[in-house]
């Protein structure tokens, strides 16, 4: 495990964008990594639905930088 986040050593590091996203992806707020269970594309941007409760959204110059099972 990764000391810093808690998440595997395997996963890749990824650019999340609202383009890119996707269901399963981890992004880490404030050293915590969160699982997105649901991707909602809107004309405004993306609503990301995390796997704790809350929802993050990706407007056009969002980029955030995550996590991905390799191949995936």
């Amino acid at each position: 495990m990764s000391a810093s986040a808690g998440l595997p050593e395997w996963m890749e590091t990824v650019a999340i964008t609202r383009v890119c996203v996707r269901v399963e992806d981890r992004v880490v707020v404030g050293g915590v990594p969160m699982r997105v269970v649901d991707v909602v594309r809107t004309p405004t941007g993306v609503r990301l639905d995390l796997e704790e409760g809350g929802r993050l959204w990706l407007t056009a110059r969002t980029r955030l930088t995550g996590f991905r099972k390799p191949g995936c």
